[in-house]
Order: C-alpha cells, then structure tokens, then sequence
C-alpha cells in the first residue's frame, strides 16, 4: 500500500491524462496482463482438477482391489476430501487475509504434490482417506484465491471470460488425465508398482512444479508487478476505480463478514452452486464408473471420458464470451442447464444397452460445469472491498463442498451398476438450479432499482442498516455501484 501511495503521489490522473502520458491503448495493457498472469492460474486450476479426479481413474485401474476396499469404502474416500474442503475455508480464507494470494496458493499447491506423491505408497483404505483428507484441506483454497486475483486486474466485464479461461483447466484435466489413465493402465501387470500409483507421482511431480511458478513468478499484486511501468499500474488502479471493482485496500474489516453472512445473495449463491454443483461432482468422480457400467473396459472408459472435457471448455468459453458482449449471466445459466437437464434424462431413463444415447447423456450433463465459473465471476463482481470477497467467495465455495460431500452419497453400491436413484437426483437439482437463477436475477434488478430511485450504492438489508448506524464505509462502497446479472 506505500507503494500504491507513493505512486499516487507522483502522478496526478487529470493532469497526466490531459498531457497524454497516462492515456494508453487499455486492450494492449489487458493483453499483457494476460500473458503473464493467466497461464499460471489456468495451470493451478487444471491441477487442482487433476487431483480430484486422478481417484477417479484410479479406482477403474484396480486402486479398489489393491488396497481391500469393499462396499461404499470409494464413496467416503470422495466424500471425505470435501468435508475437509468444507472446513478449511474458514482457515484458508483468515491465510489469504493476512499473507499475499501467491504465497499461500503456492504452498498449498506444493502441499497438493506431495500428498499425491505420498498417494502412490498407501496400502490400504485407510492410508488413502487420511491422504485424501489433507489433500482436501490444501485444496480449499483454490477458489477464493483464484477469485480474489482475478479481481485485482480486471474489470467486471473483462474479468468474466478470464475465470472462464483459468475454468477451462477443468475441462483440460478431464481430458489430459483421461490420456494420464489411459497410459499407465498400459504398464506391465506384474509390476509391484501399479499403474494407479504411477499415475500419482507423475501428477503430483507436476504439481510440486507449478508451485514454483505461482510462488515466484505470479506478482503478488499490481503494484508489485515488474511487467508493468508506473504509469501501466496508475492506469490499472484507475479503471478499478471507475468501475467499482477490485479487491480494495486489504484490511480486516468485521463489518464486511457480517455484511457477507447477512446477505441473501450469499445463501441463494450457495444454493445455486449446491445444485448445480452435485451434478458436476458426480459426473467428475463418477463418469469412468458410469460409462465401464455402459459394457466398456477400463481403458475404452478413461478414453471414451475425453468428450466430457471438450463439452465443459465449449460451454465455459462460449458463455463467459457471450456475457462479456453483454449477454445476462443468469440467463446463460439458465440456458445452460437446459442441456444439462436433457443429458441427465437420457443417462437417467434410457436403458443400458443404448450404449450411444447413454453417453451423449453423460457429454450432455457435463454443461453443468459451465454456471460456476459464472458464479464465480458473480461472486468477484457483486461483493465489495477485500474482506467481503474473500468472505463470499468462501461462503460459496464452502457450498461447493457441500454439494460434493451430498453427491457421491447419492452413489450406494446397493444400487449399482445402474444407480437409479443418483441419475434422479441429478434430473431434480437441475430444474431447482434454473429456478434459482432466475430468482437470483430478480433480486439484483430490485436493489439495483432501489439503488436508482435513491441515488445509493445497491446494497443489501444488512448494508443499508450498517451504514444508517454510520459504519465506516468500506472500500469501493461508492454511490455508482450496481450488480452485475
């Protein structure tokens, strides 16, 4: 912040604008932020994505037979890592509070390697839910952090097709690890090491690798980015400024989680996110399950899993451009779940043999992933100031967790291979999800109009009741902000 200071007192905005030495060509400086900060993020991402779902393929590679697990032993080994993703938010987001967002997300990320590295040596059920339970811990900071960084470069309208690209690692790592398990169920059989535990290392490899970027190649803030020129990092923090956006001055602030507890667009968030979320979970831990039960080997399912990803990146990358062009994002939600909601009734309902519309099912409901990059980018445009983000971005992704640890609930090995009753889960949530959107829509057209007819910051109940009290104003609580839909 000394530095944000001394900056602001070399250069004086009006003046410097008038005389032409701070007018520059935006798009240029956009791009080149982009160069040097998304790659990273998407890599983070894509990790992230490929540790989850590395169980997956694992368990269709013998990981189940190898280490005794019997009955509903894999639907805990998924449903553990998120109660701990549930719980860490709290400490995760008091970390990014006080230390900068590349640090902590850095050494969970190195976290993230070597407990998948230590993966690869568990030999029975319950080496494996202690490792998956640590892994869940490091990994709930994926989400806030991300969301938080995002918002320290970009504008609300730029901001929405980058969390769709950094979101797109999701649809990468569906596709690249169903490559990973593909390869290593090609390793000789009588191989003490398996081919689940070298997919472990390689990852986790990788993983201790990226750390190293994140930790010190990705600045820590605009103002400590060497890329840029002093006049780039004034310019920056003026169009933030302009727009109501950013992070603001990183201060703990009480009032700002109480404003985020209080709010009913942080729990109609969470809701949204829970039941667009259990499909999404399922189809990512499940689908290999899903599709071996179609009448397919274990290799033929890790490759016939691919698709899924090409579905999720077409669907992140078209809606997040769409809105960016202007496009509503509730209504990209709702549009989005429309296939979602078709995929989910051809798994659902057509019979088994029907190899060919059962899978276009499982492609379908992979849509699903789409609407929560666009609630990630809802969350980084409507809270204000550092601390009501990083409280709303984990409150939300809190909601994440929680509708991974009721999904793969839904998955009771009574009901296998045709689990009937999860596909009807996934049919019901849909249609929930479209309703709350929509309602979500109404919400921020009413404070916005209340906003209007007031000449106030849009604000919540809560907000309003804060500020009547005479609360010190939080950063970016200016008479011009309005949410974003």
């Amino acid at each position: 912040m000394e530095k944000k200071s001394e900056l602001m007192g070399k250069y004086d905005v009006a003046e410097d604008c008038a005389l032409g030495s701070v007018v520059m060509d935006d798009k240029k400086l956009v791009r080149k932020i982009d160069y040097h900060v998304l790659p990273i993020m998407f890599l983070t991402y894509f990790l992230q994505m490929i540790d989850k779902i590395s169980i997956n393929y694992a368990n269709v590679m013998g990981m189940q037979d190898d280490l005794g697990m019997t009955g509903n032993d894999f639907s805990w080994l998924a449903t553990s890592f998120f109660i701990a993703y549930a719980v860490a938010e709290i400490p995760q987001g008091a970390l990014l509070q006080k230390f900068p967002i590349t640090k902590v997300l850095g050494a969970n990320v190195f976290c993230w390697g070597v407990i998948l590295c230590c993966s690869s040596a568990a030999s029975n059920f319950s080496h494996m839910l202690a490792l998956r339970i640590l892994l869940g811990l490091m990994e709930a900071v994926i989400a806030p952090s991300l969301t938080m960084y995002t918002s320290m470069w970009y504008t609300r309208a730029e901001s929405t097709p980058r969390y769709g690209f950094w979101y797109c690692g999701l649809g990468v790592g569906q596709i690249i690890g169903g490559l990973i398990s593909f390869a290593a169920q090609h390793a000789p059989a009588k191989l003490a090491f398996g081919g689940w535990r070298i997919m472990f290392v390689a990852v986790g490899a990788v993983n201790v690798l990226v750390s190293m970027l994140v930790i010190f190649i990705l600045p820590n803030s605009p103002e400590s980015a060497k890329f840029l020129t002093e006049s780039e990092k004034l310019r920056i923090d003026q169009r933030l400024t302009d727009d109501s956006a950013g992070v603001g001055l990183k201060v703990f602030r009480w009032r700002s989680i109480l404003e985020a507890f209080g709010d009913l667009q942080t729990w109609m968030l969470v809701l949204l996110t829970i039941l667009i979320t259990i499909p999404s979970g399922v189809i990512t831990t499940f689908s290999a399950i899903l599709i071996k039960g179609f009448g397919y080997s274990s290799k033929e399912s890790a490759l016939l899993n691919m698709p899924s990803g090409i579905v999720s990146i077409v669907a992140t990358m078209v809606s997040t451009y769409t809105i960016s062009k202007g496009f509503s994002r509730w209504l990209a939600i709702d549009l989005l779940l429309l296939p979602t909601l078709l995929g989910s009734c051809l798994m659902s309902f057509l019979p088994s043999e029907n190899q060919a519309g059962c899978l276009a099912g499982i492609y379908l409901v992979n849509t699903t992933v789409a609407p929560l990059a666009l609630i990630y980018a809802w969350t980084g445009a409507n809270y204000r100031g550092f601390t009501m983000k990083v409280s709303g971005a984990g409150i939300v992704a809190a909601g994440f967790s929680i509708a991974n640890i009721v999904g793969p609930q839904t998955f009771q090995a009574k009901d296998a291979p045709q689990y009937i009753p999860a596909k009807i889960t996934i049919v019901a949530v849909n249609a929930a999800a479209i309703a709350v959107s929509t309602a979500l829509r109404m919400l921020y057209g009413r404070r916005n109009a209340v906003a209007d007819r007031l000449g106030t910051p849009a604000r919540s109940r809560i907000e309003t009741r804060l500020a009547s009290k005479g609360a010190v104003r939080d950063t970016q609580d200016d008479d011009n902000f309005r949410y974003v839909y």
